[in-house]
């Protein structure tokens, strides 16, 4: 038996193949807006071909939008938070935005709002971030230790060229070693 189960084996190496028909995979945006995928070219589904996606767009501090283009870890001072999160604005990305954001103890629901506050702010285009400090203690001494900031300030502007500026500050909270925001 194990003599029949060689040949087989080198019958089987030596007959020749049928060639593997190679054949495209169209990707197409039917007239509802669904992914269509076929053999056939998308004209004859009554589809358009599918946009590629969009590179990665870097921004002027250099951070490029798209998965895994944020730094690994955590924002370890509240200047790289900035950076950070002025990153993620400029490129309007909300997911880059969220790592950001400190998840710890937020329930299902109240997630799926925050993401929707994100999401509204991530689209708006930046004019200026920075961070603030709380007004230091009447009669602190000049030579002390400066606290650390409080909030982190998003000027930009209203969504889709409409017309005055949106202010929203983030409470910056320092947990596990990181600094995150919080609305």
């Amino acid at each position: 038996m194990p003599r029949f189960a060689l040949l087989l084996l080198l019958v089987s190496l030596l007959a020749p193949t049928a060639p593997a028909s190679a054949q495209a995979v169209y990707r197409c945006v039917d007239a509802q807006g669904r992914s269509v995928f076929s053999d056939q070219p998308c004209a004859s589904q009554q589809a358009h071909p599918r946009e590629a996606p969009k590179p990665p767009v870097a921004s002027a501090q250099g951070f490029a939008s798209g998965t895994g283009t944020t730094a690994p870890g955590c924002a370890r001072t509240p200047q790289a938070l900035l950076d950070g999160v002025r990153g993620a604005l400029e490129a309007r990305d909300v997911n880059r935005l969220a790592t950001h954001y400190h998840w710890a103890g937020t329930g299902a629901r109240a997630g799926r709002f925050l993401m929707d506050e994100l999401e509204a702010i991530a689209a708006r285009p930046l004019a200026s971030a920075e961070l603030a400090w709380e007004a230091p203690p009447a009669g602190a001494s000049p030579g002390a230790e400066p606290a650390p900031p409080s909030r982190l300030r998003i000027e930009q502007s209203g969504a889709s060229g409409a017309a005055g500026a949106v202010r929203t500050e983030f409470l910056l909270r320092r947990h596990a070693g990181c600094w995150w925001i919080e609305l």
